[in-house]
């Protein structure tokens, strides 16, 4: 078998959204995932800056998955950070890969984490407990957002999987680790 492209792997994200009973569908390996730039660039993402105000139901109320990352510039969506990882450098800043049945409602948790002190999400409860939130203070943090069907645990772990294929690593943030407090 080969590494798939990006748009095989959508394909095989809506074979599994249509998948029904008795029919057969491949498992796709870590090894077969796309490259992370690929899909960095060929999906469509939206990106945000986290500071830009509430997501709102009527625009983000959807499923999906989502990236929170650091920024090489103040407020400059555009301007992704650098991350060194264990096998590469990391061109698109992603600190953390997550997913929502509902966006709107993940990243307003999210946002109230980084601005209330509201302890609800564990990815800005890793950034605040590590030497990251030293270069990544709220004005350069952007997410960058993928609506999806249904099935968005599967398309986060393809995701994450890309992501390890790529930099021998996690992004920084999704390692599950237990803070003391």
């Amino acid at each position: 078998m080969k590494q798939l492209t990006v748009s095989e792997l959508k394909h095989y994200w809506e074979a599994l959204d249509n998948w029904g009973e008795g029919e057969r569908i491949d498992f796709v390996y870590l090894w077969q995932m796309p490259a992370w730039t690929d899909l960095c660039s060929e999906l469509s993402w939206e990106s945000h800056l986290v500071d830009a105000g509430y997501f709102g139901k009527k625009h983000h109320g959807y499923c999906g998955v989502y990236r929170l990352i650091g920024l090489a510039t103040e407020s400059e969506l555009h301007k992704p950070a650098t991350l060194n990882r264990a096998c590469g450098q990391d061109t698109s800043g992603t600190l953390y890969i997550g997913e929502a049945g509902s966006l709107n409602s993940r990243l307003n948790q999210l946002r109230r984490s980084l601005f209330s002190r509201e302890d609800s999400h564990g990815a800005i409860r890793m950034l605040t407990s590590t030497p990251l939130r030293e270069h990544f203070p709220n004005n350069k943090l952007a997410i960058a957002l993928l609506f999806t069907s249904r099935n968005t645990r599967r398309v986060e772990a393809n995701l994450i999987q890309a992501y390890m294929n790529s930099f021998g690593d996690t992004p920084p943030l999704n390692y599950r680790i237990a803070l003391e407090t």
